[in-house]
């Protein structure tokens, strides 16, 4: 009985063994921009983070590039700032004199 467990465990080894390596033969046909692509998503899967990191790609925009783009730093003194907006998107507010509400 022993020796049944045994083999089912290392058929299970061999197993798990050939399916990870099909998972990694899989990105090896992907090309930069494609991962990149995903790093623009909310949620990356782990795996393709993992091969971002080994092929050492720059992403940006989910392309690849070979520096970052210069950013515009909101961060001041006091914290992080962000611009005002433009006063002519704004739209007026208009007094509505049929409401029952007074402002």
């Amino acid at each position: 009985m022993n020796k049944k467990l045994l083999y089912s465990l290392l058929g299970l080894f061999i197993g798990l063994l050939i399916s990870l390596s099909s998972n990694a033969n899989y990105l090896s046909d992907w090309s930069n921009d494609n991962l990149c692509g995903w790093m623009e998503s909310t949620s990356t899967p782990e795996y393709i983070l993992d091969e971002v990191d080994k092929r050492e790609i720059l992403c940006s925009s989910g392309i690849e590039v070979s520096t970052l783009p210069e950013t515009n730093s909101y961060e001041g003194e006091n914290g992080t700032t962000f611009p005002s907006p433009d006063p002519s998107l704004i739209p007026k507010a208009m007094p509505d004199d049929n409401s029952v509400y007074s402002y």
